[in-house]
Parts: C-alpha cells; sequence; structure tokens
C-alpha cells in the first residue's frame, strides 16, 4: 500500500512540476506562435518525465530528505530566474523572446542531482565504505550545488542594483573590468550592503555543503541491482545530454550563450592583431596640404565619463567646473568648441572600439578588419605613443587595448591594487616624447569614472566637503580636475613639443545623480565634450580643413566618426576615409536625424531635454 501512495504523490508532484514550468513559459514568453508553445509544452513533459525517472525508478522519498530537496530548490532556481528577470526588463520593449532552455535545464538538473545521489546513497560500495564515500559524495555535491545556485544568485543582485536582467553589454563589462574599480564600486556602497552580500554568498555555501554532508541521501537497502543500473543508465544520459559540448542544454541557457557570444567577441577582437601587417600592407594614405616646418605634435585626450552637461565650457551652470577650457574658447580662431556630440555607446569599449577604427554605427566593417588612427598615423611617418590611466587588462585585451599596443611606445600607469592614480601622473610620460621628431600622441584618461571622489586628490576639491562621497559634488569636482589636468597637457606640449592640434572628447558620458546602469538610461549618458585646438601653422598649412571645421562645429556628431574626424584632421586621402563622415571635411554629411546611439538602437533626434550651451 505505502508504494501505491508513493507513485500516486509523485505522480501529483511530477504534474505540479509541469505545470510550473509550463506557467514560466507561457507567462514569461512573448510572441509565441501556437505551434511553438505545443512544441515547448511536449519538450518540458519530456524534461520533466526525465527529471522525475530516478526517482520512480528507485522509490527515492524527497519531501522527507533535507538533501533531496535542495535539489529541487537548485532546479526551481534556475527554471525560475533568467525567464522571469528577462521577461521583466524586457516586456514593454520586445515583441517577442522565448527563454525555454533555462527552464528545460532546471529540469534537467534536479534530475541528474537526483541521480547522483541515489546512486550514491544505493551503491553496493556504500555497504564497505558508507562513511569514506558518502562524506566525500556530499562534499562533492555540496560544492556542485552551490556552483549552480551562485549563478541565478548573481543574476537576482545584478537585477536588483540595476533594475535590468544582465545582456551581453553587462557580461563584457564584467570581463573587462579592473580589480580598483571593483574596489571602489563596493566601496560606493558602504560595507554594510557588501558584508551582507558577502554573508549571503558564505550562507548559500554552508547551507548547500552542510545538508549534503549532514543530511546525505541514506539509500534504499532493498534496491534491486536492476533499478540502481536504470537509475545510472538515465542519470548518465541527463548529464551528457546537459552538458555535452554540442547543443548541449546548459550551452543554450541565457547566461551560457551571453558568456558564449562574449568569447566569441573577444576572439574576433584577436583577428585584429594577426591581420594588422595586412592591413598596414593594404593600406595607402596620401597626406595633403602642407608639411610641418619643423618637428611637430599632435594630441588627442580621450576622457571617461564626462558629460557636458556638466561643464561650464558648454552649459550654463553656477558651478565654473571648467575654467580653463572655458578661457581657451574665448579665442574662437583656435579652439572650436563642437556642443552637439554624443557618443554611441554608454561603456568604454563598445564606444571606443569605434571611435578608434572605421568600424561604426553607420557602416559594414568589423572591428578586426578596420584600420585605426594608430594606423593613419604610422602612414604619415608619426612616431605613435599611447599613454593610458586606464589599467591594462593582459590576458582579456579590449579592443582599446590591442590598437594601443600597435603604437610605438604604448604604456600604462602602474595599476595597484586598492591604491588610486590620478590622470596627473600621465604628465610625467611626456618627458619621454622627443621633440625633435613628429609625434601623435593619445592620452587616455580615468576622468570622472564612477567612483567620482578617487578621481581627484582630496586638495584638489572645489565643492563639498573633502573626502564625504556626494555623487554629483564630487563629480563636478572630477570635472574640474580633469580641465585642470587638460591645461597641463596643453602647456607642456605648447612649450616643448611644437603642439599643432590637440583634440579632446569623451568615450561616454554619465548621470552622476544617479547609479550607473549598463543600458540606455537616458540620453545624458551620451552627452560628451569635444573640442579642438589648432595652432597658427595649422590654420595655415591645412586652411581647407580649418574652415570646414569652424563651418561644421554647431552640427550633430557620435564620437563613431572620430577615426574620420582625425583622418581629417591630419589632411589625408586614403580609401580607408570617408570625407563625408568627418567633421574636418566640407562633405560633412550628417545631421541630428540621421545620427544614432547605444550600438544604432536610439536615435539622437529623440534628444528632448539638450541643454542650452554657454559657448558656441
Amino acid at each position: 500500500m505505502g508504494n501505491y501512495i508513493y507513485y500516486i504523490l509523485l505522480a501529483l508532484g511530477t504534474a505540479l512540476l509541469y505545470g510550473f514550468s509550463l506557467l514560466i513559459y507561457r507567462k514569461c514568453n512573448h510572441g509565441m506562435a501556437r505551434n511553438a508553445r505545443g512544441q515547448q509544452g511536449r519538450r518540458l513533459l519530456f524534461a520533466t518525465l526525465l527529471a522525475v525517472a530516478p526517482l520512480a525508478l528507485s522509490g527515492a522519498p524527497v519531501f522527507d530528505e533535507p538533501s533531496m530537496l535542495l535539489s529541487l530548490f537548485v532546479g526551481l532556481c534556475w527554471m525560475v530566474t533568467f525567464p522571469l528577470l528577462f521577461h521583466l526588463t524586457n516586456r514593454r520593449t520586445s515583441p517577442d523572446y522565448e527563454n525555454y532552455m533555462d527552464i528545460a535545464f532546471g529540469l534537467y538538473a534536479m534530475g541528474w542531482l537526483w541521480g547522483l545521489k541515489i546512486l550514491l546513497g544505493d551503491g553496493y560500495w556504500v555497504f564497505c565504505y558508507r562513511s569514506s564515500v558518502l562524506d566525500v559524495g556530499a562534499w562533492l555535491l555540496g560544492v556542485i550545488e552551490f556552483a549552480l545556485l551562485m549563478i541565478p544568485l548573481f543574476q537576482w543582485v545584478y537585477y536588483i542594483m540595476y533594475k535590468v536582467c544582465i545582456d551581453t553589454n553587462g557580461m563584457k563589462i564584467l570581463q573587462e573590468t579592473h580589480v580598483n574599480e571593483v574596489i571602489e564600486f563596493m566601496r560606493s556602497y558602504g560595507w554594510l550592503p557588501v558584508l551582507c552580500v558577502v554573508a549571503c554568498i558564505v550562507g548559500l555555501g554552508w547551507l548547500t555543503i552542510g545538508v549534503n554532508v549532514s543530511y546525505p541521501y541514506q539509500g534504499i537497502p532493498s534496491l534491486a541491482l536492476w533499478r540502481w543500473i536504470c537509475v545510472a543508465g538515465f542519470t548518465l544520459f541527463l548529464l551528457i545530454y546537459t552538458w555535452k559540448t554540442n547543443h548541449g542544454v546548459f550551452g543554450r541557457t541565457g547566461m551560457a550563450k551571453m558568456f558564449s557570444e562574449v568569447k566569441e567577441y573577444v576572439e574576433n577582437n584577436s583577428l585584429y592583431t594577426q591581420k594588422n601587417a595586412e592591413r598596414m600592407q593594404t593600406l595607402e594614405v596620401k597626406p595633403l596640404g602642407k608639411p610641418w616646418k619643423s618637428p611637430s605634435t599632435i594630441v588627442m585626450v580621450i576622457g571617461e565619463s564626462a558629460c557636458r552637461d556638466f561643464m561650464s565650457a558648454f552649459t550654463q551652470m553656477e558651478e565654473d567646473t571648467t575654467p580653463w577650457l572655458r578661457g581657451m574658447a574665448t579665442d574662437k580662431r583656435h579652439t572650436l568648441i563642437f556642443p552637439h556630440a554624443y557618443s554611441c555607446a554608454m561603456q568604454t569599449v563598445p564606444a571606443l572600439e569605434k571611435a578608434l577604427t572605421e568600424f561604426n554605427q553607420y557602416g559594414e566593417k568589423a572591428f578586426y578588419e578596420s584600420c585605426s588612427i594608430v594606423d593613419i598615423a604610422h602612414k604619415l611617418g608619426y612616431r605613435v605613443h599611447w599613454y593610458s590611466n586606464q589599467g591594462h587588462l593582459g590576458v582579456a585585451d579590449t579592443p582599446i587595448t590591442l590598437v594601443a599596443d600597435t603604437s610605438d611606445v604604448a604604456k600604462w600607469t602602474k595599476q595597484e591594487v586598492n591604491k588610486v592614480q590620478y590622470d596627473e601622473e600621465l604628465v610625467d610620460f611626456l618627458d619621454e616624447i622627443d621633440p625633435t621628431q613628429n609625434n601623435f600622441v593619445v592620452l587616455h584618461l580615468k576622468g570622472s569614472h564612477f567612483n567620482y571622489m578617487s578621481r581627484y586628490p582630496r586638495s584638489f576639491t572645489r565643492w563639498g566637503r573633502p573626502g564625504v562621497q556626494e555623487n554629483v559634488t564630487c563629480y563636478k569636482n572630477s570635472i574640474a580636475y580633469t580641465d585642470h589636468v587638460l591645461q597641463q597637457f596643453f602647456e607642456y606640449s605648447r612649450e616643448r613639443l611644437n603642439l599643432q592640434a590637440m583634440l579632446y572628447f569623451s568615450d561616454h558620458a554619465t548621470e552622476p545623480g544617479r547609479r550607473r546602469k549598463p543600458n540606455f538610461d537616458g540620453f545624458q549618458m551620451t552627452r560628451i565634450p569635444m573640442f579642438a585646438w589648432l595652432s597658427d601653422e595649422y590654420i595655415d598649412n591645412h586652411r581647407e580643413r580649418y574652415e570646414a571645421m569652424l563651418a561644421n562645429r554647431e552640427k550633430y556628431f557620435t564620437n563613431d566618426l572620430v577615426y574620420e574626424w582625425v583622418c581629417g584632421l591630419l589632411d589625408v586621402e586614403s580609401s580607408h576615409f570617408d570625407e563625408s563622415a568627418s567633421m574636418a571635411s566640407k562633405q560633412y554629411r550628417f545631421t541630428r536625424d540621421d545620427l544614432l546611439t547605444y550600438e544604432s538602437k536610439k536615435h539622437i533626434v529623440e534628444d528632448q531635454e539638450e541643454p542650452v550651451e554657454a559657448v558656441l
């Protein structure tokens, strides 16, 4: 009679489990055709039956075995987390999407976890080596379940922080983040929330390992050998089907697909280095204009997270956050302010991989097959120097470091864990530049990267109290510090390196009043500063380019066209240079209606809150 009750309860449990999986599928997916719903419904039914097969074959209980209940919980977490968070993020913006593999993976994970515990508890070796086998197996299963639970936990923490489900951009950012940025990020939340998260992780590990070790499934002494073999067969099948390399269930879950996409992205980026010699062989560049009278230098400064809404040279505001640039802008002959510049993305890497190369939102070239500003400068005979305060990522090289490494000299400030390097450190690198030859110098700032209070020395505090975290106030201080650093770059280069041109633009902007998000959250995240200073000799030698920039300075621009701007400023003719995309060309074709941001997903014309500029 007991067996009948067990199988009746198991049948009811199976029906509930299938109903729950079907409910998640139906409620957390959009735009499904009727035949698709029927097909996935059948697949989930098959997955549910496979999941409970080890229980049906062995007669193993679930609800009075803590270890078996934990496996059920692990599976349910996977079934719910990604489909629900993706649905909450995209339900108002995407007409159709379908995530069922996380549901299927959760079901299969239950099955093979239950199967492994049954095989461990009912194996013949248990009678001889019960203590050692159960202990080792319990520890291993505890670690496996802990690792499986960490992935849904991470997704929930990410969603709570940013109010969106993690996507490929978020996955890229995680890979490209320096350890010091992680430390600063945690400090911005305060130690109590961080300790709570750490406590949750430790508690999760203690729970999963503790339950498996303290309450291992003991098995059924009378289990027939054929049943044990059948359980082993089902478990092996579930493990192979779940984890196989090609078309395995895990590889088609949300997180695994994003990881795979980022891996493919990194692998494609590596082709950039492999194709470098090929690019340089085919690249032809014809210089126009007059040559310099004596060895000269062109400097390009890349800012970080600078928003022109908080810069007094661009926007009317109470605080004079950019006194040097605002003063320079009064010299309208030499200093050109571009008040309508936008970033093409909201993160450094996707913005600069386009800004530095032919790769942009408006063409078809991929990053790894595109020429860069370094390539163009080399063809013109410049010695290229690249100095950065952003940190070199080593084996996880980003497109930025791949371009930088093609320079004649590429150096990064020394990044020590838990030590801040201010952008002023880059000034010392300028001493290395030989003024007796033509130089093209790139300076990549840390700028106003969050945490803003860490971007400038305490002694530089202009507003607020030193050492007190108040995001908007600290952000303004960081903008003022960048202005101070730009002044030092300018004065040093003009006095010692025969400076002919200095360009500045930011990779992207930010909204200091709100915590930064990985996805688009308003146009303020894209309103960047951009200016150029040009010498008298430059103006005389490249009159047409100068007049084009003068005429285009109030036009709209996205920074994925910086490569074309630099080509125009260098005054070249090349099959790898589109004149109509350059702010230094009278053929510049883009208008506010044409330009895009957020990886081509948003139109600049949708920005209805662009502030009134103070300097034109």
